[in-house]
This record gives C-alpha cells, sequence and structure tokens, in this order.
C-alpha cells in the first residue's frame, strides 16, 4: 500500500470517527434535554408566578399564567440553550425574558426549533414509566388547558369551517388582540364548544388559546406545534378523539341559560355592573370591541358556577366571569 493509500485511509477514518463524535454529542444532547423537560414535569407543583402584575389562578388559568409558571421551571435563557437553532426569528422577547404584556407585537418562533421541540416531546412521552409517574401532575396542572388548546384546533379544522372561513377568523383574532368578543365566526366557534370538565369553553381562557393558535398559523408553526401538542396529551388520555357530536353544542343552545332543577342563579342588582375576568378588582374587565365594559342588566339572572373571596363565578352567556356579591344576591 503506498503512503497515499494509507494516508488517505488515515483522513477517512478520523472523518468517520469525527462525524461518530459529533452524532454522539448531539445524541447525549437530546438525551439531557429530554430529561431536563421530565424534571420539570416532576416539579409542576412546585412552580412560581413570574408575573408579578398579573392576578394568579393557577391552575385554573389562561395561557399567559401558565406561561408564566412554566417559565419558573424552564427559562427562556435555558431553553434557548436547548435548541440547535434560535426559537425566534422575530419579535419583543430578547436578554433571556419573555414580553408577555407586548400589545404591538408577538414572537415569531421559528419552525425548525418547534420541530425539534415535538420531536422531544415525542422522545419524552416515550418512556411509559415516565408518564405513569407525572400522570397526577400533568392532569392537575395541564390538562385543562391542552384540553382547551386541542379541540378548539380540532374544532376550526374539522369541515366545519372553509380555509376561507378559517384564515378571516385567525386573521380577525390577530388583528383584534383575541379578544373581540363579537366577531360573529370566532365567537360562534367557542360559544358553540363544550368540554366534559367545563360547561363551555370560557371567553376569557379560550379566546387566548384561539388567539394563540392564530398567531402560530402565522408565523407558519401552527402544525409542528400541533403534532407536540397532540403527541403529549394522547400519550396521557390516548382515549381523546375529536367529535362533532361530542364537543359541538346544537346552535339553538348557544345562549340558554336554563338550568336544571336545583341549580342556583345570582341576580344582578346594581346598575353598570362590572363583569370582570377573575375574583379581583384587580384584574380585566369584560369589554366590549370599542372597548367600553359590557354590563349585565339589574334584574337579569345568571346560573351560579362558584365563588372566592367577594364575588360570584356567573355563567354570562357562556362566558365565566366574575361579579361583586355586593351587588348581587342568590336565589
Amino acid at each position: 500500500m503506498t503512503k497515499h493509500a494509507i494516508f488517505s485511509k488515515m483522513v477517512r477514518t478520523i472523518a468517520v470517527f469525527a462525524l461518530a463524535l459529533i452524532f454522539s454529542a448531539f445524541m447525549s444532547g437530546d438525551d439531557n434535554n429530554a430529561q431536563r423537560f421530565k424534571d420539570a414535569a416532576l416539579n409542576l407543583d412546585k412552580t412560581s408566578h413570574t408575573l408579578v402584575d398579573e392576578f394568579d389562578y393557577w391552575p385554573e388559568c389562561g395561557i399567559r399564567v401558565t406561561g408564566s409558571h412554566l417559565a419558573s421551571l424552564i427559562s427562556l435563557n435555558e431553553l434557548q440553550g436547548m435548541l440547535p437553532c434560535p426559537l425566534y426569528v422575530s419579535g419583543p422577547h430578547y436578554d433571556g425574558q419573555w414580553d408577555l404584556h407586548n400589545e404591538a407585537d408577538f414572537g415569531h418562533y421559528n419552525p425548525e426549533a418547534i420541530e425539534y421541540l415535538a420531536s422531544l416531546a415525542k422522545k419524552v412521552v416515550a418512556d411509559k414509566n415516565f408518564v405513569k409517574l407525572s400522570q397526577p401532575l400533568i392532569d392537575t396542572y395541564l390538562y385543562r388547558q391542552m384540553h382547551i388548546m386541542m379541540v378548539i384546533h380540532d374544532a376550526l379544522y374539522d369541515g366545519t369551517f372553509s380555509q376561507e372561513e378559517r384564515e378571516r377568523i385567525f386573521n380577525t383574532s390577530i388583528e383584534t388582540k383575541g379578544w373581540e368578543y363579537d366577531d360573529y365566526d370566532a365567537g360562534f366557534v367557542l360559544s358553540r364548544l363544550s368540554l366534559y370538565d367545563d360547561s363551555y369553553v370560557f371567553a376569557n381562557i379560550s379566546y387566548r388559546f384561539l388567539h394563540f393558535w392564530a398567531r402560530r398559523w402565522s408565523d407558519g408553526t401552527i402544525d409542528a406545534f400541533y403534532q407536540g401538542l397532540s403527541t403529549i396529551f394522547k400519550a396521557y388520555h390516548p382515549e381523546y378523539e375529536f367529535s362533532a357530536d361530542a364537543y359541538w353544542l346544537p346552535e339553538e343552545e348557544m345562549y340558554e341559560e336554563g338550568g336544571d332543577e336545583g341549580d342556583i342563579f345570582v341576580v344582578i342588582d346594581g346598575s353598570e355592573l362590572r363583569l370582570r375576568l377573575g375574583p379581583s378588582t384587580s384584574t380585566d374587565t369584560f369589554k366590549w370591541p370599542d372597548g367600553t365594559n359590557r354590563h349585565p342588566k339589574v334584574g337579569e339572572r345568571f346560573l351560579y358556577l362558584s365563588e372566592e373571596g367577594d364575588f360570584y363565578q356567573i355563567d354570562f352567556h357562556g362566558y365565566a366571569l366574575w361579579v361583586s356579591k355586593k351587588f348581587t344576591h342568590l336565589e
């Protein structure tokens, strides 16, 4: 064998060895990332609220408060360090902090990053022992949010809406920051959806989740996000299968207040009573599209859902909202 042939063989051997090391390092990092997410899931009962100016109603909350708690387990800097590419291609998040109050812009995710996270999710839940161990925590802290997200996505893509109609809903959601309550198409979706763990998909949560899917449609990551979400959700609840018969309310029941025998109702005593999104005077009020407050009429009665402190939670035309006990009474 000539010196040149020996040298060429050595180069090829070194190249193969180097590639093997790179591949091994990548796979090792992948394993470490999967383990990090497992560790986070097993600490869902030890989160903290990172949005100090936002009312904390975890785990009965929407996407922003959920994100606030999850950020206490894995920071933006740590998450970015796990990824083989930038998490965002544009948006207001910077210096390792999520800007969750920005009304002018939102983070446009990198499709490659979300595809990687979706593949990582598949690897995490492939560990059946981990799924069994973490199921109580997932069901307590994340089941409700994931269920609502799954149902809203599947309802939008179940054939009820054409592509043009769906895109109009998404565009309206983006233009109005997800709070256009009286947009007919979006309102039609949310007011007709029902869940087994909720009598309705409540507006103060479901509009935010619809808004999330609209943004993911806008930045081109909706399919990758849904792949990751459905992989996780169905690992814990394989019985889930979207069914129009199961989740769509008949149109005539959209705003039916009725109630069963023995139900309790909250009667409105005060004029121009504010409807709030949480049981506190510091939470946002329920508004019309022009930004003015929406009020129930004196004498109207609404189904009682729960109470906390000085507030009753009522079913206001399918929206779970809060009213002051001071200006209402039960019957």
